[in-house]
C-alpha cells in the first residue's frame, strides 16, 4: 500500500520557501554522485524545486527529475534556468511508485525524500528500471540517530500550540512513520543491499529569517497547513526563537549522510 494517496498535497504551498530556505546538501556528496559508475541518466526521485537535480547537472550529469507536485517542477524549472551551466534535466510529474515509463537510468538519487515513500515498493521499481552496475543514493539531511539543531524542541513546542501534537503532512494527511527500520535497514532488505554510508560534519549558520522560513518547507508546518493561523505562527515562533537567541544567529553543527546502494552482484 502506497503512504500516502495523494503525494502532490504533502509539501503543497512551500515551493518558494524550498528553493530559497532549505539548505544545500553538501557539495563533498553531489560530488561523490555525480562520479559514480555507470555513465548515464541519473534519476532524482521527489526531486522537488530540483537542488539534487541541478546540483548533478552542474557536474555534468544528465538528470530526470520526479516529482509529484507540479508547482515543484515548475520552481525546479525557472531554478535550473537560472543556475544550471552544464548537463541537461528533464522534468517528470509522476509518482515515485510507478516508474514503468521510464527509461532504463544508471541510478537514482533520493534527497531527503524516501520517509515518504512506500520504500520497498519503489525499491523493487528500481530494481527494473536501473541498468546492471547502477546504484541508488539516498541523501539524508541528519543521519539516523544523530541530533538536531537544539531549536528543533522550541519549534516544536510553539507547532504544538498551533497545530496540536499530532504531527501533520501536508494540508490533507497525517504523518505516518515508515514501516520496516531505517533506510539502511530497508535498502538491506532489498536488490540494492550492498551499502556505503558516507557521513559529514556540517556547519549551519542561519539568521532568525532563515529559521523561520526553514520551517515553510516543511510538510508538517506549510503555509498551505497554517492557512489563516500563519500570521499569528509566524509572530508566536519569532518571539520564541528571539528569546532564546537574541543576536539572531543560529549555529549548529549537524550530520548529514549519504547511503550509496548496489546490488551484489553488480560489486
Amino acid at each position: 500500500m502506497l503512504s500516502y494517496p495523494d503525494p502532490a498535497t504533502l509539501f503543497a504551498s512551500t515551493e518558494r520557501e524550498y528553493l530559497r530556505y532549505r539548505p544545500a546538501h553538501p557539495s563533498e556528496f553531489m560530488n561523490q554522485i555525480a562520479g559514480l559508475s555507470p555513465a548515464g541518466t541519473v534519476l532524482d526521485l521527489g526531486c522537488g524545486p530540483g537542488s539534487v537535480a541541478v546540483a548533478l547537472a552542474e557536474r555534468g550529469r544528465d538528470v530526470i527529475g520526479l516529482d509529484a507536485n507540479p508547482q515543484m517542477l515548475d520552481a525546479a524549472m525557472e531554478a535550473a534556468g537560472q543556475h544550471m551551466r552544464r548537463g541537461k534535466i528533464q522534468w517528470r510529474l509522476g509518482d515515485a511508485h510507478e516508474l514503468s515509463s521510464l527509461p532504463r537510468v544508471a541510478g537514482a538519487t533520493v534527497g531527503d525524500a524516501f520517509h515518504w515513500f512506500d520504500r520497498a515498493t519503489v525499491l523493487r521499481e528500481l530494481d527494473r528500471l536501473i541498468a546492471p552496475g547502477g546504484f541508488v543514493a539516498v541523501i539524508m539531511s541528519f543521519a539516523a540517530g544523530t541530533p538536531k539543531p537544539w531549536w528543533y524542541p522550541l519549534i516544536d513546542r510553539v507547532i504544538s500550540r498551533h497545530l496540536g501534537s499530532q504531527r501533520h503532512a501536508g494540508p490533507v494527511e497525517m504523518y505516518r512513520p515508515p514501516a520496516g527500520g531505517d533506510h539502511e535497514a530497508v535498502l538491506r532488505a532489498s536488490a540494492f543491499d550492498q551499502l556505503t554510508v558516507i557521513r559529514t560534519d556540517h556547519p549551519w549558520f542561519l539568521t532568525l529569517d532563515e529559521v523561520v522560513g526553514h520551517q515553510y518547507t516543511q510538510a508538517y508546518s506549510s503555509p498551505g497547513l497554517l492557512g489563516d493561523r500563519l500570521d499569528a505562527f509566524d509572530r508566536d515562533l519569532r518571539a520564541a526563537l528571539h528569546a532564546a537567541e537574541p543576536s539572531g544567529r543560529f549555529v549548529a553543527t549537524t550530520q548529514p549522510a549519504l547511503i550509496i546502494a548496489r546490488r551484489e552482484e553488480d560489486s
